[in-house]
Parts: structure tokens; sequence; C-alpha cells
């Protein structure tokens, strides 16, 4: 069973509402310059309530984020609407940004405290997270070719990307075909090759290196006896 839910309209959002409420601990997971998006994750268990299993991940997703004043880590979350009073004293701190009538403060109280994002909309979801899917909010939709790669769609700051040494781990560790969830990525770069059968091409990975320079090599050898050549730069999940 999954539950999220998405809110971004007037009639959803009145002034003072509740929307989320959660015992779990929650950190700051992505955010990313495009569209604002600012992620945040539990991936505690659950308490095995409204049929859930009790290994969920539970993701809280604010989009567009114009302002925020936050901290890392919260240990138990509710979010609401602030009250209209409350969201114009926020606003009012930040004269130089001129917001819209769809800009929202959200205030996310955990402990006693109260911290706020300014954004448009706030969604969240809980579900079993796949070890390989980065997040809920980052499917993969018709006429995508590649795995995403982070949590987010849009511009990435290379914080995921595993080393080298990373890789070799996750190799030997794969040996013993356990699932393990999967938070960072390495490119690779695969060495395709089109031959020509009849009348139809036959398009094959011929070999997969860590280095573009060991992929040129390959390449170069390879370019002679095939009608095309070229390399791929794929990500592989670590």
């Amino acid at each position: 069973m999954t539950i999220k839910a998405w809110f971004d309209t007037d009639q959803q959002l009145p002034p003072g509402e509740e929307l989320f409420r959660s015992r779990r601990e929650f950190t700051l997971w992505a955010y990313t310059v495009s569209h604002g998006q600012a992620l945040f994750r539990s991936s505690g268990s659950s308490d095995g309530a409204g049929g859930l299993p009790r290994n969920t991940t539970v993701e809280v997703l604010f989009k567009p984020a114009e302002v925020m004043r936050i901290r890392d880590r919260y240990h138990g979350l509710l979010i609401r609407v602030a009250p209209a009073d409350v969201a114009e004293r926020v606003k009012a701190t930040y004269p130089t940004i001129t917001f819209g009538p769809g800009d929202r403060v959200f205030l996310l109280e955990s402990r006693g405290e109260t911290d706020y994002i300014i954004s448009m909309a706030v969604g969240w979801h809980e579900d079993v997270l796949a070890p390989t899917r980065r997040s809920f909010f980052n499917d993969v939709f018709a006429g995508d070719t590649r795995w995403p790669t982070t949590p987010l769609p849009g511009a990435d700051a290379g914080f995921g990307v595993a080393s080298a040494t990373d890789l070799i781990e996750a190799l030997r560790g794969g040996e013993d075909h356990q699932r393990v969830r999967r938070e960072r990525y390495r490119h690779v770069y695969v060495v395709m090759t089109r031959v020509q059968l009849g009348d139809e091409p036959e398009i094959s990975g011929s070999g997969v290196f860590l280095t573009p320079e060991d992929a040129e090599e390959a390449k170069a050898t390879l370019a002679a006896h095939v009608a095309d050549c070229w390399i791929e730069t794929l990500p592989i999940a670590i």
C-alpha cells in the first residue's frame, strides 16, 4: 500500500492547515536549483500502520522553494501552512524578494522549535523504496533512456559520484547477491559497435571501461573492423 499526497492549490492549503505529521526522523536529503526542489527523507521503519510494511521510506518534497530556514535533521516533523499573520511577518523579513500569490509559508515544527520554507507546493510519499530507485520524486518517463542517477531531476553538483575504489568494493560485495541500497553512482564507458548483417544493422556493446582513455583505445582497435564504433557514457549504481 502506498500513501502519498500533493498540495498546491488554495483549497488544499488554507492558512493554519496541518498537512503532515510524523514521529520519524527526517534529514535534508537532496536539493537542486532546478525548480528549487528540496527533498527531506526518513529511511527508518514504519510502525506498520495503514497496511504498510515496517521498512518504508518517507519523502517530503517542497517545490519550488524560494526561501528556506531549515536544519539538517528533524526528530519528528509537523508541517502546516502558516497563519496569515505569521506568513506576512516571515515574508516581510525578505524585502528584496518579490513573492507571488502562490508563494506560501510552510512551517516545519519539531521538538518545540519552528523553521519554515517559502514554496508554492509540498508533497509527501511513503512506500518501500527499491534499492536502485533514487527517490519517489525522480521517476523514469516515456522517452527516457537512462537510469536516473540523482534523487531529484535537474542540475547535479556531483556529490553522489562514487570513487573507483567504491566501485570495486561494490563489485566484490555483489558476489553474495544481497540487495542493498544504491545511493551513489559512477560513470563507466561502454564501447558500442554497429555491423551490417544483410539489410539490418546489429548494434551491440563490445566492452565496458573505467576510464575514457581505455575506452578510446578499445574503440581504435575495433573501428577498422565494424561499420561504426562509438563510446556511450553510462551510470553504474553503487
